[in-house]
């Protein structure tokens, strides 16, 4: 949904004057912003536990076959040997996805404390 060169990590944003995650959302927009970070970290939380699961089936030994009586990695279609979960499935390398859902997580602070103040000024509006 934010669309920024920025993106996930806008703390260390350059343009904070044209960033869409700086500029300030109503209610409804942010709700829908939370949604949608709440989806992707959900997305992302699935993969770790798809890296895991991979990891713990290498460890037993699912990838492996025995050719002339020696047990020996099986090949991916890429033609490498299956010795970690990127090779099984593209796109879990463990430390990139802790990274984005370390990204995800500092974004939703900021959501929720953008919301946090909407509320406290609706509720202002709504004592006087």
């Amino acid at each position: 949904m934010i669309k920024c060169d920025c993106y996930p990590n806008h703390e260390i944003c350059k343009n904070k004057n044209t960033c869409e995650f700086w500029i300030p959302l109503n209610q409804k927009l942010v709700y829908r912003q939370i949604s949608y970070e709440l989806f992707q970290l959900e997305i992302l939380n699935q993969r770790k536990q798809d890296y895991f699961k991979i990891l713990s089936e290498i460890k037993q030994g699912v990838y492996t076959e025995t050719v002339n009586g020696k047990s020996v990695p099986k090949k991916n279609v890429l033609g490498e040997d299956i010795l970690e979960p990127k090779h099984v499935q593209i796109g879990l390398n463990y430390n990139v996805i802790c990274q984005d859902i370390t990204d995800t997580e500092s974004i939703l602070r900021e959501l929720r404390r953008i919301e946090h103040d909407i509320l406290k000024i609706l509720k202002k509006r709504v004592d006087e």
